[in-house]
Order: structure tokens, then C-alpha cells, then sequence
């Protein structure tokens, strides 16, 4: 595509030195992916500034570069008269605009689901995406579990650890689009709210789960942490809240002002279930819309999970589908990867696999597995080395009592002391040396020493950031399968036998 920075007065900059016109192929921040007739959008970074690879990118090809610092972009425009430097005000910002012009503003025709809260963000959006497409929607989904599609799996890099950066987001909704995808599920989180990576998007759907104590690290105050959840529904046309949740569902009714639906299983709400049921293939509940009531049943565990299934209903209610329409696709209704994931492909061996990385997260887990057939509860627990150090001894004092065996290891250590991680957490217990706490460095010897502990009969609970696709360790992504590391502890153990 080729821009006129002269011409084209809808898109937002200050100044331009260089050619007004230039070719652009694709928008990026990061200059190793630049390529012929890229648009390199220079992003001040906390510890690291964007414009510092300003050269880098022209090598690569770069037909167009974007920043905020002036003097920096006019000295490199005189080094490098070719190439197109275009000031603005905010990178971040016009990184968002920029891209969605490329895409010709596809995202407009595309029907976006939003989903903010600490707890929940992946499982809600990968049960909207299920229901939909049960219900002969094609829909995708995008956070935490990666990036999918109706059908598959997209192999998208990422470089965030759940909503991509406004640049990757507008590929993605453009590919999506040229599949036959046109409507998306997408996690919003509170830091990518701030960051400004959802800037210029409309929801649909704006969804809410919950609002506990998380990302302190970042935001400061759980005050900074609310306010930016709540931007998500000055961006959304309908609201989806969770009235269960005393953390911000109040002030997202005080504050919205389009159509609301209301879900809850203690509190009164639009929609709402009760008489819960649970069994080997999953729970059947009374499902309440709107006063009158109707038996349903879903392949999900746990009062949390029934939450998370009212606020998927709640989604496809308003964008209109009928009860009946939805109580015929919950049968069918699929989780997210890592999410109460059963692992049956050892038998006699019972795994759960659960993404709980919080306190509140964590208890909720726990409190489910109880109500499962088993002898023994083992039970593995992290602590991230890269989120608020504070937080650490509250995911032991959690679980604190209610497992035969807890082993505790390290997710995305980052640079910090990975023994360091693991006594913060265990300092939580009540006796932080007891025989059954044991303590690992590394997520693989603390699944591998979960395995081991294992009898006939028994039940392994495996928690923490273990899907993803890869690991932060000091400053370098490093890739990590799951699943690969509990079959390497059978395919050993079967050498041994």
C-alpha cells in the first residue's frame, strides 16, 4: 500500500522528514521482523527505547520509520534520505492506527468479544468461542491459549503473555478475516489496556469475570488495576458482569450506560444457576434466564467454571441467540488448553493440568478436585518470578493443609534466584519444612517429583503458567511444552521398568 503523508489526513502524525510517500507492507515494533517496505514504529520502553534500533530496521528494509523523539528521527532522517520518518505523538497509538489502516479497518466488520478479570479471562473466551461455533459461527479466539482459529491453531510467535501488541492483533483479525473467521473472542487484559494495545477497537461484548489482587507489579494499586479494566466498556456496546464479584461489577453498572446482562450463581442476576450437580463427564445445573428456568448440562468442573460458562451464555444472549439455542450447544461446550485440563493418556494415572497462578485461582481448583474420586491429592504450585513477590506465600497459606503432598517450583523465573522464588512461596506454610513439602527450582523436576509420588488411586494436580509455550528465563523466551514434560517422565519410567 502506498501512503501520502501529505494527503492522507486520517492518519494521526506531527511532522513528517523524508519522502511524504512511501510504500508499506506490514507495521511492526520489533526491527528483527522488518522486512522490504516495512513501517518500523519506534516504542520508548522502560528499560529499553525503541528509536535505538532505528538503524537496524532500515537495514532490513524499512521503507518507513515512526517515533515520539524529534531530534532522533530528523538525525536519522539526514543519515538515511531514502526513508520516510514520520514523528507523532504517541507510538503506541499510532502503531494501533497505522496497522488497522493497512488492514483496511477489518476489524470494523468483525464481531469482537472483549473478556477482562483476573480470573477466568482464557476458559470465558475459549467457551464463547466453542459455543459459537456449535452454534455454526465460525470463532476464533486470541489470549493466553494462543491464537485459534474456527478449525486450528495459528502459529503465532508471541511476544506478550496474553494480548498481543495493536500491531500483531490487526494480522491476526486480518487473517482471521480472509479464513472466514469473522468473529473473535479475545482476552483484554488490564496491562494491555494500558499499554494501549486495544486502541481504536469496538466490542461487541465487553465480558467480566472478576477483580482480586493481581499485577501490583505494574499497576501499584488495586485502584490503577480497576481503573484499567473498566476502559474496556467505554470501548464496548454491551456488557456481560459477573454480580458475584465485589471487585469492580458495581462500577461497571454505575458507569455503562449501554445494554447489560447479568450473571451470578449467589446473587440475583439476569442469568443464573443453581442445584449444580457434578459427575465424571462434568455438571448439570438449573439454568435461570430472565426468571424462567431450564435443565442444562456442560463437560465442566467446578462452581467457578459453571460462572465462567453464565458469562459465555450471557455473551451469546446478547448478540442473540434464544436459550434453547444455547442450552443445545453447551453438550458440546470445549475448555482451553491447560484450563482443568484431564490428561487421560496414561492409564491409571489421574492428572489435572490448571493454569491457577493466583490465590483465589488456586483455592477454587483445589476446592473442585476435593469433590473428584481419589486417595491421595498431590498438588504442585508455583511462584513467578517476573509478577509481585508479595503474592507468593499467599499461593502456599492457599492450599495450606489440603493436599497429601505440595510440591513447590518456579514459573518465569526472569533473572530473578529461582530459590529465592520457591522459599517466598513455601514461607506461606504454617510449617514451610514439613515432609511433605518439597521444593524444585525447575516446573519440569516439580511435575517429574509430583509423578513420582503418584500410587494407583491417587490424584496429581498440576497448577501454574505451564501453557503458554514457553518460559521467561532471565531475558530470553525459552520454548516449553507441558505435555512433553509429563510424557518424558513416562517414556523414562517405562526404560527403567
Amino acid at each position: 500500500m502506498k501512503w501520502n503523508w501529505k494527503k492522507n489526513t486520517s492518519l494521526p502524525f506531527q511532522d513528517v522528514f523524508g519522502p511524504i510517500e512511501s510504500t508499506i507492507t506490514h507495521v511492526t515494533y520489533d526491527s528483527r521482523k522488518i522486512q522490504e517496505n516495512g513501517c518500523f514504529v519506534s516504542i520508548p520502553g522502560k528499560n529499553i527505547d525503541g528509536h535505538t534500533f532505528i538503524p537496524d530496521a532500515v537495514r532490513n528494509g524499512a521503507s518507513t520509520i515512526v517515533g515520539s523523539d524529534r531530534d532522533t528521527l530528523s538525525h536519522y532522517a539526514a543519515s538515511f534520505p531514502a526513508v520516510t520518518f514520520v514523528l507523532v505523538e504517541d507510538s503506541k497509538t499510532a502503531m494501533a492506527d497505522y496497522a488497522a489502516h493497512l488492514h483496511h479497518h477489518i476489524h470494523k466488520k468483525m464481531n469482537l468479544f472483549g473478556v477482562t478479570g483476573t480470573n477466568g479471562k482464557t476458559t470465558v473466551t475459549a467457551y464463547i468461542r466453542s459455543m459459537l461455533n456449535n452454534l455454526g459461527e465460525p470463532a476464533g479466539i486470541i489470549g493466553t491459549a494462543g491464537v485459534w482459529s474456527k478449525n486450528n491453531k495459528h502459529p503465532f510467535k508471541p511476544t506478550t503473555p496474553t494480548t498481543p501488541e495493536a500491531a500483531d492483533l490487526h494480522d491476526i483479525f486480518a487473517s482471521f478475516y480472509e479464513e472466514g473467521t469473522r468473529t473473535v473472542a479475545m482476552e483484554a487484559t488490564s496491562i494491555a489496556i494500558d499499554l494501549k494495545r486495544l486502541h481504536g477497537l469496538e466490542f461487541e461484548v465487553g465480558v467480566h469475570t472478576n477483580l482480586v489482587s493481581e499485577h501490583m507489579e505494574f499497576h501499584g494499586t488495586m485502584e490503577n488495576y480497576k481503573r484499567a479494566k473498566l476502559k474496556l466498556f467505554q470501548q464496548s456496546r454491551q456488557a456481560v458482569v459477573n454480580l458475584d464479584d465485589d471487585g469492580m461489577a458495581e462500577d461497571i453498572l454505575n458507569m455503562f450506560d449501554g445494554p447489560v446482562w447479568t450473571y451470578g450463581i449467589r446473587r440475583p442476576a439476569d442469568i443464573m444457576a443453581s442445584n449444580i450437580r457434578t459427575d465424571a463427564g462434568g455438571s448439570s445445573f438449573l439454568l435461570t434466564v430472565q426468571g424462567r428456568s431450564y435443565l442444562a448440562r456442560a463437560p465442566v468442573f467446578g462452581e467457578y467454571n459453571i460462572s465462567n460458562t453464565l458469562a459465555a451464555v450471557g455473551s451469546c444472549l446478547a448478540v442473540g441467540y434464544t436459550v434453547s439455542e444455547i442450552l443445545s450447544s453447551l453438550p458440546g461446550i470445549q475448555g482451553a488448553e491447560g484450563r482443568f485440563q484431564i490428561v487421560s493418556d496414561y492409564p491409571g494415572k489421574q492428572i489435572i493440568l490448571d493454569y491457577a497462578h493466583t490465590p483465589d485461582a488456586l483455592e477454587l481448583v483445589v476446592e473442585t478436585v476435593k469433590s473428584l474420586p481419589h486417595n491421595r491429592l498431590i498438588l504442585m504450585i508455583t511462584g513467578i518470578g517476573l509478577r509481585d513477590p508479595a503474592k507468593r506465600p499467599k499461593m502456599a497459606a492457599a492450599v495450606d493443609g489440603k493436599a497429601d503432598h505440595i510440591i513447590v517450583s518456579v514459573d518465569h523465573p526472569g533473572p530473578y534466584n529461582r530459590q529465592r522464588i520457591v522459599d517466598d512461596v513455601a514461607s506461606g506454610f504454617q510449617d514451610p519444612e514439613a515432609e511433605n513439602v518439597y521444593k524444585r527450582k525447575h516446573r519440569e523436576d516439580g511435575i517429574h517429583t509430583a509423578l513420582s509420588l503418584a500410587e494407583t488411586g491417587d490424584l496429581v494436580v498440576i497448577t501454574g503458567l505451564g501453557f503458554g509455550g514457553y518460559q521467561v528465563i532471565n531475558d530470553q523466551h525459552v520454548p516449553y511444552d507441558e505435555l512433553k514434560v509429563i510424557d518424558a517422565y513416562f517414556q523414562e519410567d517405562r526404560q527403567l521398568s
